[in-house]
């Protein structure tokens, strides 16, 4: 992700989340928090993507003794992370699936995250993110499908904005689905939301 990326994120970072409320509903954070029940016999989560942070308080209550890397392009939602909980078991990391630090983790969130790469660039962002993963880690991956032609158009204008306030080049929803099993994801749960516009699953690597 380029460093134009980054300074739109920052730029909408103080509204991200009443923005996305606005649009799309509550169904966006209840997606979100409907598998962390998942979490709670790990030990090293992995989170990409994660935006401003309110999903981390939830988190750590699920489970007191996971250690977390919080990886985000936007300083600016690094901050407001940072904000909402001070913990050390929570290590702040400004970046994207290239930064990762470590190769240790039992689970990975990407929550609206697949999202960001076309076709062609996800196969590798999903491959570098697995690689970073033990034998047997769960990933949880919360994200938009495009199943009726409502969803078509709402995905449309979303892409469209986010080009313009980001200078996010992707113009249509990859087949994110596809590349998590293809990539050798056993898929264990599943949900939707929004109308079946969001869904969230859970994959074991």
């Amino acid at each position: 992700m380029s460093k134009s990326l980054a300074a739109g994120f920052d730029r909408l970072a103080p509204v991200y989340d009443a923005l996305a409320r606005i649009v799309i509903g509550n169904g966006i954070r209840k997606s979100q928090l409907h598998f962390l029940n998942h979490l709670t016999a790990k030990n090293k989560l992995l989170i990409l993507g994660g935006g401003t942070g309110w999903i981390l308080p939830f988190i750590l209550k699920t489970n007191p003794a996971l250690q977390i890397d919080y990886i985000d392009v936007s300083p600016k939602m690094i901050a407001l992370a940072k904000g909402r909980v001070k913990d050390s078991r929570v290590r702040f990391i400004v970046g994207t699936e290239e930064n990762i630090p470590d190769t240790d983790y039992d689970c990975v969130i990407t929550n609206f995250y697949l999202d960001l790469f076309d076709d062609a660039k996800l196969e590798s962002v999903v491959l570098r993110i697995k690689n970073s993963l033990q034998p047997g880690a769960c990933w949880i991956a919360t994200d938009f499908i495009s199943e009726k032609f409502w969803h078509k158009s709402l995905l449309t204008v979303t892409y469209q904005f986010f080009r313009v306030t980001t200078g996010l080049q992707t113009l249509k929803l990859p087949f994110w689905e596809q590349e998590l099993h293809k990539a050798g994801g056993t898929q264990l749960e599943t949900k939707d939301y929004s109308g079946g516009f969001i869904k969230s699953t859970v994959l074991r690597f």
